[in-house]
């Protein structure tokens, strides 16, 4: 018999009607979480991930960036999109666009430039 205590199962986390069943969640971080790297946390055990800082402006105008940035596939989800941008009225048509192409959460970044 181990003497090493199990830990207490992790419950889900839910975000809006969003259920995430593995509450480890991948951070977003420009240039490092690209779909590649995603599905590949995933495959280890984040229950969600979010993709790469996607500015407001660039994803209205549908940017070759701004749309490899929020590429996704099917076994991510589901997925959280980041936005940044300084006009409410951009970010809402940022918000709406991602969450046709699929976003179950967006994420609103207050903090990086």
């Amino acid at each position: 018999m181990s003497m090493i205590p199990t830990p207490p199962a992790m419950k889900p986390l839910e975000i809006g009607p969003v259920r995430i069943d593995c509450p480890v969640v991948l951070a977003p971080m420009t240039g490092v979480t690209d779909k590649p790297f995603r599905k590949l946390v995933r495959r280890y055990g984040s229950g969600l991930n979010v993709t790469e800082m996607i500015a407001s402006e660039a994803a209205i105008r549908e940017t070759r960036q701004s749309i490899q940035k929020a590429e996704w596939d099917v076994s991510e989800d589901p997925v959280s999109m980041q936005l940044v941008g300084c006009d409410p009225a951009s970010m809402a048509e940022a918000a709406k666009l991602q969450q046709g192409n699929g976003a179950a959460i967006i994420d609103i970044n207050f903090g990086c430039p």
